[in-house]
């Protein structure tokens, strides 16, 4: 009975590390189960008040362990992001490159898409690295639609 215990316990575990991306039944884990202190994350809740934060999630190993929203703010509430995203990309990029994955941040974009045709592929286009997209200076027009009138 002991050695069946165990071996629960042990498919439990092995269940545990399996990853749940978000969707609607994304599950949930306290911080502690996920390698997390809670006391930190309290403290990043307060924090992002203090900063105005719209709201705060943070997932681990495909867990939910904090979603925390700010008034006005709910999870029901959609607002825009606009450029929040970039520091997440950069990081990722980031751990690519120390992982060995991308060999160099002066590695040409369109190398990453070999069976792609790209429309109007100039030499400008062509010659647009992994680091140009990071400091944002890629040399495309682009309108972000904020046109003052006059």
């Amino acid at each position: 009975m002991l050695l069946a215990a165990f071996g629960l316990l042990g498919a439990a575990a092995q269940e545990r590390k399996v990853t749940v991306w978000p969707s609607p039944d994304w599950q949930t884990a306290s911080p502690e189960d996920e390698g997390m202190d809670s006391e930190a994350l309290a403290g990043l809740v307060a924090y992002g008040r203090t900063l105005s934060f719209d709201s705060l999630l943070i997932a681990r190993h495909g867990r939910l362990v904090l979603d925390a929203y700010y008034a006005p703010y709910s999870a029901n509430i959609p607002h825009a992001v606009n450029s929040t995203t970039k520091s997440i990309v950069a990081t990722l990029i980031a751990m690519l490159h120390a992982d060995g994955v991308l060999d160099s941040l002066d590695h040409r974009v369109l190398d990453y898409f070999p069976d792609r045709d790209f429309a109007n592929a100039d030499d400008g286009k062509k010659a647009i690295t992994v680091q140009h997209l990071l400091n944002m200076p890629s040399g495309l027009a682009w309108d972000e639609g904020f046109a003052v009138s006059a």
